[in-house]
């Protein structure tokens, strides 16, 4: 049995499995793929865009969660996922990459920290 509520292993897992789609994307892959593709590019950033959607419900459905547990930077994840949302026509594809290269595998490992200490299988 878990140490943590459903609701909040479910958001976890959610936020993972979208981390892991990052991931899948970017792997092996050249930065120019997603500037020269637009169809790779939207994949990469719907993706991550859903991995701030899924910090912030967490966010506001448990913020004293979140406080608990700062390494998860789900404000700066739901920022990001509000600025991919509403302000598209000003989002830099570097940036993108970017934060899919350095901050989602952060975000990853510090979920399955907490998924394990709660007695939750991590694939």
């Amino acid at each position: 049995m878990s140490a943590l509520p459903d609701d909040i292993v479910d958001l976890l897992i959610a936020i993972r499995r979208w981390c892991d789609d990052v991931e899948a994307l970017l792997d092996g892959e050249r930065d120019a793929l997603f500037q020269e593709s637009r169809v790779h590019e939207l994949a990469l950033s719907k993706s991550i865009e859903q991995v701030g959607e899924f910090c912030g419900r967490l966010l506001r459905k448990h913020p004293e969660f979140a406080d608990l547990h700062p390494e998860l930077e789900l404000r700066p994840a739901s920022a990001m996922r509000n600025r991919l949302v509403h302000g598209y026509d000003d989002v830099v594809i570097s940036v993108v990459i970017a934060t899919g290269r350095r901050d989602i595998p952060v975000l990853k490992k510090a979920v399955d920290a907490i998924l394990q200490d709660a007695g939750e299988d991590v694939p």
